[in-house]
C-alpha cells in the first residue's frame, strides 16, 4: 500500500501531480489532497513542518454513514431476539438460543434484504458495547467454604466405552480436591457424593457453594429456590447453601478449574477398568496424591491449610439415606426392571414380589428381608443377568445354557471357558457352577484356576481338571465313591486322586 511519505517523495522528483498520480497508479484527487497537506505545512514555521512530517495521515470517519440496510427497525428486531436469548439463558434453556444464522433467517423472512455478514457484525458489536467485569479477589476462612461441580467424561468400564459425570469438592481455603464417578448426573448421585466427600472429611463444610444445577436449584421463580434433596442435605448435615449468579461459574473461584484438573490429572494415562469401583479407588488414590503435593503457589500449604479446614468444620452427626426402595415383581426371565434395564434376581423368585435399593451406582434386592442379589449399573443393550441365578433353571435344562443371554453377557473369559472346554457337555460345566455356589466361591475362582491350569500346560478341559483345582478334597473323595469295593478300592481312588491333584499343582511352582 502507497504511504504518504512515497507521494511527496514522488512529487518532488517529478514536480506534477498528474505525472505523480500516473506513475504511482493513484487517483489525482488523493495526489492532491496529500500535496497540498505537504505544500501548506512546508509554507509554515519549521516546526510545523517537523510535526507533520511525523503525524499519520487522516481518513474520512465512516462510521457516521448513514446505514441503508441496517435501519432502526431491523436492528430494534435484532435487539428483540438477543434479549429472547438472555431470557433462555435465565431459564437454562440456553440449548434453545438463537443463533446468528437463525436471526437472519427470521429477517429474510420478514422481508429484510440484509446480508448475514452485516448481521453477525451488528451482534459482535453489540456484545463488545458491554463493559468489562471487574472481579473482586477472596480471602477464605478455614472450614467455611466448599464448592461443589459436575464434569463430564468417557472411559472404558468392562470394556464398554462408557459417558460417566464426576462429582468434584474443592475445599476453597485449602484447596482440598476430593472427586467421585457416577453413571447419571442424578439426585442419588448428588446425595450419595455429599456422604461419601462428608464420610472422608469426617467433618462437614460451614457452606456448600453450587452453582445453577437443577439437582440443587429447584426453581428460579421469585428467587432460586433449593430442591428437596438438598434440604434432605441441610437437615442431615448442618450446613448452608450459597447459589452463584447466572452464568457466573466464576464466582465459585476454585472448583471450576478443579474439575478439568482432576480429570485430566487422574485419567490422561489410565482409562480403562473392569468396574465402577475400581475406578472410583483409582480416583480416590489420586486425589490423595494431588492433595499431598504443591503445584503452584496456591497450594503450597496444602496439607497444613487442610489441617485447619478439617478442625474448623462442623462435626460429623448423621448421614443422609442415599437411595430409592421399590417393591418390584420378579418376571418371567428372572429380572426387575430399574430404570428401564432389567436385573437378574435368583430364578425361584419368578413371580415373587422383591424390594429394591436403587443407589447411584448399583442396585440391591431383597427377599424377606435377606440380600438375594447385588448389580453394579453397567447393563449391556439393558440386560444385566448373573450366570448363578439361573443354576436350577440350567439343572434341568442344561442345553439351554449354551445359547442363553446369561452366558452372552458374562464375562468374555466365563464365556471362553464354556466355549473351548464345555459346550459338548454342558451339564458338568453346570455342575460346576453349583459347586461354586455352594462352596461360596465366585466366578473369578473359576477364571483363576482355568488360566493357572493353561498357564502351566494342563488342559482346562481335561476331566476333573477344573474341579480338581478348585476343590481338591472333595474330587478325591467322590472319585473313591465311584467303587462300592472294599476300602482297598476307596484307597485306590483316593491315592489316584491325591496323585492327580499333586501333578497338577507340581505345574503351578
Amino acid at each position: 500500500m502507497t504511504d504518504r511519505n512515497e507521494i511527496i517523495s514522488m512529487y518532488d522528483k517529478t514536480g506534477s501531480i498528474r505525472a505523480t498520480a500516473r506513475n504511482l497508479g493513484l487517483n489525482r484527487k488523493t495526489i492532491t489532497k496529500y500535496v497540498n497537506e505537504y505544500l501548506e505545512a512546508k509554507s509554515s514555521s519549521e516546526s510545523e513542518f517537523v510535526a507533520y512530517l511525523k503525524s499519520e495521515p487522516t481518513y474520512k470517519d465512516g462510521s457516521k454513514r448513514q446505514k441503508k440496510v441496517l435501519t432502526g427497525c431491523v436492528c430494534a428486531m435484532i435487539d428483540g431476539f438477543l434479549k429472547d436469548n438472555d431470557e433462555k439463558r435465565a431459564r437454562g434453556d440456553k440449548k434453545l438460543c438463537m443463533k446468528a444464522t437463525d436471526i437472519h433467517s427470521r429477517l429474510k423472512s420478514a422481508g429484510y434484504d440484509i446480508s448475514y455478514p452485516s448481521v453477525t457484525k451488528y451482534i459482535q458489536n453489540k456484545k463488545n458495547t458491554h463493559a468489562h467485569e471487574c472481579y473482586i479477589r477472596q480471602v477464605y476462612s478455614p472450614g467455611m467454604d466448599c464448592e461443589f461441580d459436575w464434569g463430564e467424561l468417557h472411559l472404558y468400564i468392562g470394556g464398554q466405552r462408557t459417558k460417566l459425570y464426576i462429582a468434584v469438592f474443592t475445599l476453597a481455603y485449602s484447596n482440598y480436591r476430593m472427586a467421585f464417578l457416577f453413571f447419571r448426573q442424578d439426585t442419588l448421585a448428588f446425595l450419595e457424593s455429599h456422604q461419601k466427600c462428608f464420610d472422608i472429611f469426617s467433618a462437614v463444610p460451614h457452606r456448600m457453594v453450587y452453582d445453577n444445577m437443577r439437582v440443587a436449584v429447584g426453581s428460579f421463580v421469585g428467587g432460586k429456590q433449593p430442591t428437596e434433596a438438598l434440604l434432605r442435605l441441610e437437615r442431615a448435615y448442618g450446613f448452608k447453601h450459597r447459589f452463584c449468579n447466572v452464568r457466573s461459574g466464576n464466582e465459585k473461584g476454585h472448583v471450576e478449574r478443579s474439575v478439568e484438573y482432576v480429570r485430566r490429572k487422574a485419567f490422561n494415562f489410565k482409562n480403562s477398568f473392569m468396574t465402577l469401583e475400581e475406578a472410583n479407588r483409582y480416583l480416590y488414590d489420586v486425589c490423595m496424591d494431588l492433595n499431598m503435593t504443591s503445584s503452584s503457589p496456591s497450594t503450597a500449604d496444602i496439607i497444613y491449610k487442610s489441617e485447619e479446614d478439617m478442625r474448623a468444620m462442623l462435626p460429623l452427626k448423621d448421614r443422609v439415606c442415599c437411595f430409592e426402595s421399590r417393591q418390584l415383581s420378579v418376571d418371567k426371565y428372572g429380572t426387575v426392571m430399574v430404570s428401564g434395564d432389567k436385573y437378574s434376581v435368583p430364578d425361584n423368585l419368578v413371580g415373587e414380589k422383591v424390594d429394591v435399593h436403587n443407589f447411584s451406582g448399583r442396585i440391591e434386592v431383597y427377599h424377606q428381608r435377606k440380600k438375594v442379589a447385588e448389580h453394579e449399573k453397567t447393563p449391556v443393550n439393558g440386560w444385566k443377568l448373573d450366570l448363578m441365578h439361573y443354576l436350577k433353571t440350567f439343572e434341568t435344562k442344561p442345553g439351554s445354557i449354551a445359547g442363553s443371554a446369561a452366558l452372552r453377557y458374562a464375562e468374555p473369559e466365563i464365556r471362553e471357558v464354556f466355549d473351548d472346554h464345555f459346550s459338548d457337555h454342558p451339564a458338568e460345566f453346570i455342575s460346576i457352577l453349583k459347586d461354586i455356589k455352594n462352596a461360596g466361591m465366585t466366578l473369578e475362582d473359576l477364571i483363576c484356576a482355568h488360566d493357572i491350569l493353561e498357564a502351566n500346560g494342563v488342559n482346562p478341559g481335561m476331566k476333573n481338571a477344573i474341579r480338581t483345582m478348585l476343590f481338591p478334597t472333595v474330587t478325591i473323595k467322590a472319585d473313591a465313591e465311584k467303587e462300592s469295593a472294599g476300602s482297598a478300592e476307596i484307597e485306590r481312588y483316593a491315592m489316584d486322586g491325591l496323585h492327580r491333584l499333586t501333578e497338577i499343582m507340581n505345574f503351578t511352582h
